[in-house]
């Protein structure tokens, strides 16, 4: 696909930062969070989207130019909602951390999802040999 490589540099140097950001700003607010436990747990999760996204993306050389398409949408997709959501969190405290922390995770997830299956529903069908 003419400008993939273009589209996958910005989608890896995305999520490198939504990543990054995000448990910095994870981090930011639970910084009076003691219990080291709930820190790491919050951290698992708030990662996990991005993690998930770094493996998929290591593994799509094979998949159909369609599907890698939105895969690389998704991984900027959740950079910015992530990074956009906590960011505005840290600005205008007004809702508990940990809901935010557990909501957005869950909400990429599901972002992950659609992108994925809608690119492989609507993508042209592999045909067998």
């Amino acid at each position: 696909m003419p400008g993939s490589s273009g589209l996958r540099s910005v989608a890896r140097v995305a999520l490198v930062a939504g990543a990054a950001g995000s448990v910095v700003l994870m981090m930011r607010a639970g910084s009076r969070q003691r219990s080291l436990a709930l820190m790491l747990l919050f951290t698992g999760w708030v990662i996990s989207p991005f993690l998930a996204l770094a493996i998929a993306n290591i593994r799509s050389a094979t998949w159909q130019p369609l599907t890698r398409s939105a895969l690389y949408g998704a991984m900027i997709g959740v950079s910015f909602i992530s990074l956009s959501v906590y960011a505005v969190h840290a600005l205008l405290p007004g809702m508990k951390a940990g809901f935010i922390y557990l909501v957005v995770p869950a909400a990429c997830w599901v972002l992950i999802a659609m992108a994925l299956v809608t690119a492989v529903v609507l993508g042209p069908k592999r045909t067998q040999r």
